[in-house]
C-alpha cells in the first residue's frame, strides 16, 4: 500500500513538471505572443488545481493510513513549491515575449461607432444603429449615399425613394457613382445623357434647363431619363404640349427655323417655348405661313383669307410690292402683301400721277439719286417714271429700267410688241415732236389717266408744268405695261 501511494504521488509530481516546461518550449522555438504565454499559465493553473483536489481528497480519506497521509502531504508540499514557481516563471515571460516581438498590438476601433463610419467604410451609423433605407450625409466628402435595406451602400446603381411607404407613386430616382457618391448635374452613363438635380439629386425628366455651355432646354424621356434628340411630340402637361426638335448631337432644344431632312420640309420652333407653329406668324419683323396640320413653311403662292399673297420660295418670307415671278408681272400690296388686280394696279399708278398735280417736284433729280438717265431736253420722261416710283412700281415700267429719254422706254416696249393706237389707263403716251429728237423714235411722253367715249386725258410734264390734260394729236402710240397679270 505505501509503496502504490508513492508510486501515485510521483505520478503527480512528474505531471505537474511537465506542464511547467511547455511555455519554455513555444517561446524558444516561436517567440511564443502574449497569447500564448496566457494559455500556458491556465494549463499550469489547472493541473495545480488537479493536484490539490487529489491532495485534499487523500486527506479526507479515512482508509488511508498515517502513512500514506504523510506521503500525500509530501507530495502536495513538493507539488506546491513548483506551482510558487510555475506561477512565477508564467508572470515573467509575456515582458519576454512582448521584448522580442516586432511589433507591439494596438486596440482596435470601435466595430459599432456612435456616429459615422464602421471601421471598413461600409456601413454607416446614427447614434449607435447602423443605418438602413435612408439617405444620409458625409461631411468629410460632402456628399449625399444611400443606405440599403441591409445597411450596405448603393453603388453604381438608381434607386428609387417613394414619397411615403402609401404613395409609392410619386417620388424620384436618384444615382449613386463608383464611389457611393449622390451623382449631381449631367452624367453619361449606360450609352445616353442624363440630368440629376443640383439640390436634390433627382433625376430630371421631361423638358429641362441645363447651365452647362451657356445653357439649353433639352428633353429627357419620361420614362427612361435618358436625353433625346431629333424630332419629339411631347405631351405631358399643358405647357408642354406639341413637336418639339431637339439637335441630333447636343439635345439643345431648337427655337428657329429647322429643315427636317426625313419630312423635306422647313419648320419654326417658337423662340421663347420651342414649340413647332403653325398658320401666320411674324418673325423677325416678317410674316411667314405654316401649313395648319404639317407645320410646313408656305413657298410661293398661296391663298389665305379674303387675300392671295407670295411666299419667298427660298426664306419663305411674304413678298410685297412689284415684284418679276416666273418671268410675270406682279403687284403686292405693301402692308397685307395681298395680290392685286390689274384695275387695282392702275388705279394705284393713276393715283400717284394726279397726286403730282399742280406741283414741281424734282423728278430729274430723284430719278439722277437712283442712278438714272436724265434727258436734258426735258422732264416729261423722268415724271413718268417719278409716277411710276412713288406707287411701288417701278418693274412695270421697262421692268425697272431707269432712263429719262423718252425714245428709250417707247422702243423697249415696242420691241415686245406692246405700242399700238388703242388707249387704255395706265398706258404710257409718246409723241415725236421732232426738232431735238429728229430721226428718234419719241421726243415727249404722259401717263393715260382715262379714256371716256375717244377722249383721251393725260397728266405729263410740259411747258414748266405737271398737270392734267387732253392728249395732244399726233400720238406715236400708246405702251402697255405689263398689268395682265
Amino acid at each position: 500500500m505505501r509503496r502504490r501511494t508513492l508510486i501515485t504521488a510521483s505520478f503527480v509530481i512528474a505531471t505537474v513538471l511537465q506542464g511547467i516546461t511547455y511555455p519554455a518550449i513555444a517561446l524558444a522555438s516561436d517567440n511564443a505572443s502574449v497569447d500564448q504565454n496566457e494559455t500556458s499559465n491556465s494549463l499550469v493553473t489547472d493541473q495545480n488545481s488537479n493536484a490539490a483536489e487529489d491532495a485534499n481528497t487523500q486527506n479526507d480519506n479515512e482508509q488511508n493510513t498515517s502513512e500514506v497521509s504523510g506521503d500525500s502531504a509530501e507530495a502536495a508540499a513538493v507539488s506546491g513549491k513548483d506551482n510558487s514557481q510555475t506561477s512565477e516563471d508564467a508572470a515573467a515571460q509575456p515582458e519576454t515575449a512582448n521584448a522580442n516581438d516586432s511589433s507591439e498590438a494596438s486596440d482596435p476601433s470601435p466595430a459599432t461607432p456612435q456616429h459615422g463610419w464602421d471601421q471598413d467604410k461600409t456601413h454607416w451609423y446614427e447614434n449607435g444603429q447602423m443605418v438602413r433605407s435612408k439617405f444620409f450625409y458625409d461631411k468629410g466628402t460632402d456628399a449625399w449615399y444611400w443606405a440599403e435595406s441591409d445597411g450596405s451602400i448603393a453603388r453604381n446603381k438608381d434607386v428609387y425613394t417613394p414619397v411615403s411607404n402609401t404613395d409609392r407613386s410619386h417620388g424620384k430616382w436618384v444615382r449613386f457613382d463608383a464611389a457611393g457618391h449622390m451623382v449631381k448635374g449631367e452624367d453619361y452613363r449606360y450609352g445616353a445623357w442624363y440630368y440629376f438635380d443640383t439640390t436634390t439629386g433627382a433625376m430630371a425628366k421631361g423638358i429641362t434647363h441645363v447651365p452647362s455651355n451657356g445653357g439649353k432646354w433639352v428633353y429627357y424621356d419620361l420614362t427612361t431619363g435618358k436625353m433625346q434628340y431629333g424630332e419629339r411630340h411631347v405631351n405631358y402637361d399643358k405647357s408642354h404640349t406639341g413637336w418639339y426638335y431637339f439637335d441630333p448631337q447636343t439635345g439643345a432644344m431648337a427655337h428657329d427655323f429647322v429643315y427636317l431632312r426625313n419630312s423635306k420640309k422647313w419648320v419654326y420652333y417658337d423662340k421663347y417655348t420651342g414649340k413647332m407653329q403653325y398658320g401666320e406668324h411674324c418673325i423677325n419683323n416678317g410674316w411667314y405661313y405654316m401649313n395648319t396640320t404639317t407645320g410646313a413653311l408656305a413657298k410661293g403662292w398661296t391663298n389665305l383669307k379674303n387675300k392671295r399673297v407670295y411666299y419667298d420660295p427660298t426664306s419663305s418670307r411674304m413678298v410685297y410690292g412689284g415684284n418679276i415671278i416666273n418671268g410675270r408681272h406682279y403687284f403686292l400690296d405693301p402692308r397685307t402683301g395681298a395680290k392685286y388686280s390689274k384695275q387695282q394696279i392702275v388705279n394705284r399708278l393713276i393715283g400717284s400721277a394726279r397726286s403730282q398735280i399742280g406741283k414741281h417736284p424734282d423728278c430729274p433729280g430723284v430719278l439722277a439719286a437712283n442712278g438714272g438717265l436724265i434727258c436734258p431736253y426735258g422732264p416729261c420722261m423722268s415724271f413718268v417714271w417719278y409716277s411710276f416710283h412713288t406707287a411701288g412700281l417701278d418693274i412695270f415700267l421697262c421692268d425697272g429700267a431707269k432712263t429719262g429719254w423718252p425714245h428709250h422706254n417707247y422702243d423697249w416696249y415696242a420691241s415686245r410688241g406692246r405700242v399700238n393706237l388703242s388707249p387704255q389707263p395706265g398706258d404710257i403716251a409718246f409723241w415725236q415732236f421732232g426738232g431735238w429728237a429728229t430721226g428718234l423714235s419719241a421726243s415727249h411722253a404722259g401717263i393715260v389717266v382715262s379714256v371716256n367715249n375717244g377722249r383721251v386725258r393725260i397728266v405729263d410734264a410740259s411747258d414748266g408744268s405737271i398737270a392734267e390734260r387732253n392728249a395732244y394729236n399726233g400720238v406715236r402710240g400708246y405702251a402697255h405695261p405689263y398689268y395682265d397679270c
